[in-house]
């Protein structure tokens, strides 16, 4: 014969088990009525919806507001493209991205600057006395005035006073270099530019 429990083990639970508890059928009913309906739906608004939906905007459309809107803004293009290495005040980070501010190769020559633009520098470069090794990417993507007023800022701001580079000097320079594809190596190359 089974013992009696005790009033004490009569109050407490038995040990919790594992059961599988199925969906209940309403929401599934309900789950595959919406999927249902809002298929039915897309494929009969599809024509007119994806003429609202999303962004119609093509690059093209970028150029022409750009070229629409006035001349390129060297301080904008500065912010965007320059300003994370060479920081916003144009003194770079110390060992790493050399500085534009009293930089000879900004108020040097105007070739080397938009050549440095253009292809890039892979390689080592002397910045007031400090030797820096590191990559500067090409920006061959900017057009001609985008070079000519991002040069020109640069050129003038950051203690810098040289003269301004017009974007027919950018151009000329583009095309003497158009069969480059590898970046400059380093100040030795730049410095033999002709």
């Amino acid at each position: 014969m089974t013992p009696k429990p005790l009033p004490s083990q009569r109050r407490e639970y038995g040990e919790p088990s594992e059961q599988m508890t199925p969906l209940p059928r309403t929401l599934l009913i309900l789950v595959v009525g919406l999927v249902s309906w809002g298929g039915w739906y897309l494929s009969q608004s599809a024509p007119e919806a994806s003429a609202k939906l999303g962004d119609a905007r093509t690059t093209a459309g970028f150029t022409q507001a750009a070229a629409a809107s006035g001349p390129a803004d060297g301080g904008q293009i500065y912010t965007s493209k320059c300003a994370a290495c060479h920081q916003a005040t144009g003194v770079g980070v110390a060992g790493v991205f050399p500085p534009l501010a009293a930089s000879e190769w900004v108020t040097g020559r105007q070739e080397v600057i938009v050549q440095i633009l253009l292809h890039g520098i892979n390689g080592p470069i002397e910045v007031r006395d400090v030797a820096y090794n590191g990559l500067m990417p090409q920006w061959k993507t900017l057009r001609d005035d985008e070079i000519a007023a991002v040069t020109t800022y640069i050129r003038a701001n950051f203690g810098n006073r040289a003269s301004p580079i017009d974007a027919a000097f950018v151009a000329a320079e583009r095309a003497k270099t158009a069969d480059r594809t590898v970046p400059w190596s380093g100040g030795e190359e730049l410095e033999d530019l002709p």
